[in-house]
């Protein structure tokens, strides 16, 4: 199959080597200096950003977190404006690809496991008829995609190859929802597929898809996430919701395509962060 039949079908695509070394050293570093800031005070919120058994941080490219060193965030920025990313996620949207953002998972302090099986539409809708209903529409209009690039050896992603398609069975229900989702981090779901990925290395799939992360104390996790969406299509929610994108010299250092693609996620989003910082 082609990549975009894989996408379609399957709902996922793994990249080799998407990253060289020298970049996945740089990011890493980065990137756990802003997990140790966000740990003590994040400057989203302005206190602690997590407890000891969070797995997850958002937004990476907030200006907090380099508040002398804007060489860090211009190389964010570059990495998630790379032209060969870029150029993958091209491809399989079928349209201009939208910055929407960046997340970083880690293994927790303690606490922690196997993760909880899920489609991303369950966060956004009331009941399964509405759930039903999302997934049927992003399938003919389309879906965000979420890019995974390991920055550290992992088999922590799990995917069910062509859930994306289609409503659950009534084995992956039992699992994901059924009991008040008491069942929803069991090892037994059917046809779930472990993602072996090396630094460097990315897993994009669909998020409507049933999926898991995995969030062990004692195995590192160190796993960037860039998410786009079609540049059609805007999503004005928390995740897009990035108002120090318009402090002035946020886009210092970063590269001419760089500054082009971050320069379009501002101008189209502008507006709606100027409307909720009045609210």
């Amino acid at each position: 199959m082609t990549a975009t039949e894989q996408w379609e079908t399957e709902g996922y695509l793994v990249f080799r080597s998407v990253y060289d070394g020298r970049t996945v050293d740089r990011l890493r570093l980065i990137s756990d200096d802003c997990l140790t800031k966000w740990r003590g005070c994040s400057p989203e919120i302005g206190k602690q950003g997590g407890d000891p058994e969070s797995t997850v941080m958002r937004h990476l490219n907030h200006t907090g977190y380099f508040p002398d060193k804007v060489d860090r965030l211009s190389d964010i920025l570059d990495a998630v404006a790379d032209p060969n990313i870029l150029g993958k996620v091209t491809e399989i949207l079928g349209d201009t690809p939208l910055f929407r953002a960046t997340s970083y998972f880690f293994n927790p302090l303690s606490g922690g496991g196997d993760g909880n099986w899920h489609r991303d539409s369950q966060f956004n809708t009331s009941d399964d008829d509405a759930e039903q209903k999302l997934i049927k529409q992003r399938l003919k209009t389309g879906s965000g995609i979420q890019m995974q690039i390991a920055l550290s050896a992992s088999e922590d992603i799990e995917y069910v190859p062509g859930s994306h398609l289609r409503w659950d069975t009534p084995d992956e229900y039992h699992i994901r929802k059924a009991d008040n989702q008491t069942h929803n981090r069991s090892n037994e779901m059917p046809n779930a597929k472990r993602i072996d990925l090396a630094p460097g290395d990315a897993a994009m799939f669909n998020p409507m898809g049933l999926h898991r992360g995995r969030y062990h104390v004692d195995r590192l996790r160190r796993t960037l996430m860039w998410t786009y969406t079609k540049r059609s299509k805007p999503h004005c929610d928390y995740f897009s919701m990035q108002p120090w994108c318009l402090e002035e010299g946020y886009l210092l250092g970063v590269k001419q395509e760089t500054k082009q693609f971050f320069e379009d996620f501002i101008n189209i989003y502008q507006a709606f962060w100027q409307t909720q910082l009045r609210m």
